[in-house]
């Protein structure tokens, strides 16, 4: 749970705002803003994100329980390999990749 906390403190101070960059192509500033904005929000209130059954939801560190972890860390992969696509497109000049439902 030591990796989560931090984690949590890492978001609270806008690291995924950060891991976003400049808007690519089909993106506004505006709306990275607020996803970066949203994700500090959750994190202060110290929500994590967990992906059961394909969807992302919700729960708070404290009622995390040691079987929730692997739903935490497909969220997190889910997060991951979306930041890479954008990294990638970003290389190509290409648009953005669509914004995940759980971010939006």
């Amino acid at each position: 749970m030591q990796m989560e906390h931090r984690q949590l403190r890492e978001r609270s101070e806008g690291k995924l705002r950060r891991a976003l960059g400049i808007p690519l192509p089909g993106e506004a500033k505006e709306q990275l803003d607020r996803i970066g904005a949203d994700d500090r929000g959750r994190a202060q209130q110290g929500l994590v994100s967990i992906k059961e059954g394909g969807t992302i939801s919700y729960k708070h560190i404290d009622d995390l329980r040691p079987l929730d972890m692997r739903f935490v860390t497909a969220a997190e992969r889910e997060e991951v390999r979306w930041l890479k696509e954008r990294v990638e497109r970003r290389k190509q000049g290409a648009e953005a990749p669509p914004i995940p439902t759980h971010l939006r």
